[in-house]
């Protein structure tokens, strides 16, 4: 018999089979492809994937869900909620503007939500009252509210046509109305128009003439004739109007300080020989030592 010849080596020239059998008969009889087990595996591999990544975005989607859910019922909790109605309102730093005043104008009720209250703007309200010049809110729950202001100082006040208040800096901060303290020197020999063209150099010339009045007010003179007014010329130079008579002080320019206490002195002697004087001008630059007095 001859041998069967094998296909394992072919050469160049040997034809490929028609047919190629990739499966067996199976122990029934039947001839048919059998997926393999390692395509089988990786089907299953790709379709469990598949579910634990499905099941991770519905586990995700259901925790924001619930989130959502909890912050929104927290959110309507606290803002509807009777507890943290607004009970009490703690004023503090007012003087020319009471409490009511303030709260009112801030838009504060006592029974609103202490979240519901937009604190920065009730700030921003204050700010616009000419007296305010700082402003704090807080919240202490549960129904707490803080309010404390700081009002400017009113040193001096400006006749510019109208008559205006002016803060210790210089600042012309409101216009005098009725209630306002009128009980200050009163600076004259400034302009609207000056104001308008150099505001700075208004301010730094309305400071200078109340640290002036501090000056005179702190010096002998002072708690017997009250300063009323301080002139303020063009050329710098400077009078003082002082006691219930209107004696004029004529102090020239600066320094300002030894004149005063020269002028506590003539007044003095004046007053020990039973005189009174109507001006005494101390602004002779050349000669400082000279003093001319006009009697009344």
């Amino acid at each position: 018999m001859k041998p069967v010849p094998s296909n394992r080596k072919r050469g160049k020239d040997a034809p490929l089979p028609d047919v190629l059998d990739v499966g067996a008969a199976d122990a029934d009889g039947d001839a048919g492809a059998s997926p393999s087990p390692a395509v089988t595996n990786g089907k299953a591999s790709r379709a469990s994937a598949v579910m634990n990544v499905v099941r991770t975005v519905a586990g995700v989607l259901l925790v924001l869900g619930v989130s959502g859910s909890v912050a929104w019922g927290a959110r309507k909790y606290v803002k509807t909620s009777a507890r943290f109605a607004v009970s009490e309102i703690v004023v503090a730093g007012g003087h020319f503007r009471s409490a009511d005043h303030l709260t009112d104008t801030a838009g504060i009720r006592r029974g609103a939500n202490v979240f519901a209250l937009d604190l920065e703007a009730s700030r921003q309200r204050l700010l616009q009252d000419p007296w305010i010049y700082e402003a704090e809110l807080a919240r202490r729950l549960p129904g707490t509210i803080y309010l404390q202001v700081k009002e400017r100082e009113a040193a001096a006040i400006a006749a510019l046509g109208d008559s205006y208040l002016v803060a210790r800096d210089g600042e012309i901060f409101k216009r005098l109305e009725s209630g306002d303290p009128v009980d200050l020197p009163v600076v004259t020999g400034l302009t609207s128009e000056g104001v308008a063209e150099d505001r700075d150099g208004v301010k730094n010339s309305l400071r200078r003439a109340i640290e002036l009045a501090d000056d005179y007010e702190r010096g002998p003179l002072g708690p017997k004739a009250q300063l009323q007014e301080i002139h303020l010329s063009p050329d710098g130079a400077v009078t003082l109007t002082v006691g219930k008579n209107g004696l004029q002080l004529s102090l020239g320019e600066p320094p300002y300080r030894k004149k005063i206490d020269q002028a506590a002195r003539i007044v003095a002697e004046l007053e020990r020989r039973g005189s009174k004087a109507d001006t005494i001008l101390l602004d002779n630059e050349a000669r400082p030592e000279r003093v001319v007095v006009r009697m009344r």
